[in-house]
């Protein structure tokens, strides 16, 4: 009798220890502690580029399997100076994650009830299932590379200092920033592990307090017109970071030549255009961008616009 009760006690002894985390090493159903940071790449008047980090910061005790994050930033009517703004993936996408794992469809909106908080959204991933995600490292300043993104004002410059003026969005009510991870005694469960006191602006400050300041473009750049659709007249705003010749020109669909915006040496700096179609039709029409920069630096692109009468 007394062997049968010590058995027992024994099985619930371990069972104890299992569910404590140390039976057989197995930790992974730990909730993991991470960092994640938004750092600064590049940043001028009406433009600022970031890149989106996040690093496993108790890699002792536990294993970070990363299964999926939706990410919000806020900032307000006021940093937009009355821009236009947009939030898009950078040009250059550059992510440690899996494809499927990237965050998705950023976006913008105003905060419901508030009519001036403006939020920058990063949608959820699918979730990949336990097993198929993505261990998330410790190595580096910075962790692994979630994505680059950037922040454009299309009609204006920014007023104020970004590292003031856009935050995460943290905390209830929803929408906000969610970190999810595959936890559970054999790292199964798809847990929110969400911890807002280690998500981190790092963006210098000084765009735009010292209205003697210019801050040059780092790369070039032709913006999307705004208004778009637009009737009769619209802005075409671009950057260039070396001097060069520029030509700006409007043609329509079948590639004829419709106007000549721009023809002359520039220097270095951000660039707008107006051009008003009062005397076209309505349709689809193209802007194209050609610049003969120094030392060979040189950049073409092309964007659609829509003039509605």
């Amino acid at each position: 009798m007394k062997s049968v009760i010590k058995n027992l006690l024994v099985v619930m002894l371990l069972i104890l220890v299992a569910k404590s985390g140390f039976a057989g090493g197995d930790t992974t159903y730990v909730k993991p502690t991470y960092r994640t940071v938004a750092k600064q790449v590049s940043l001028s008047p009406t433009e600022l580029v970031f890149d989106l980090f996040i690093k496993h910061t108790n890699l002792n005790t536990t294993r970070f399997e990363y299964a999926g994050g939706q990410y919000f930033f806020k900032t307000t009517l006021a940093y937009r100076n009355s821009g236009f703004c947009t939030f898009r993936y950078s040009a250059d996408t550059l992510s440690d994650l899996p494809r499927n794992m990237i965050p998705r469809n950023p976006s913008m909106s105003v905060y419901p009830g508030t009519g001036d908080t403006i939020l920058m959204r990063l949608a959820i991933n699918t979730f990949p299932g336990a097993g198929n995600g993505y261990i998330v490292p410790d190595t580096g300043v910075y962790g692994a590379r979630i994505i680059r993104l950037k922040f454009t004002n299309v009609t204006s410059t920014f007023a104020g200092q970004p590292g003031q003026n856009i935050k995460f969005q943290n905390g209830l009510p929803n929408p906000y920033t969610k970190i999810f991870a595959y936890t559970g005694l054999n790292g199964t469960v798809n847990t929110e592990i969400t911890d807002s006191l280690n998500h981190i602006i790092d963006f210098p400050t000084g765009i735009g307090s010292d209205p003697g300041v210019t801050i040059n473009p780092t790369e070039f750049s032709l913006s999307q017109n705004y208004p778009n659709p637009f009737n009769p007249s619209t802005k075409i705003t671009y950057a260039i970071p070396v001097e060069g010749n520029v030509t700006l020109k409007v043609f329509d669909l079948t590639g004829r030549e419709i106007m000549n915006l721009v023809n002359e040496p520039k220097q270095v700096g951000f660039h707008t255009v107006d051009f008003n179609g009062a005397n076209l039709a309505s349709g689809v029409y193209f802007y194209r961008i050609n610049v003969d920069g120094v030392e060979g630096n040189n950049y073409k692109a092309t964007r659609r616009m829509v003039l509605i009468k």
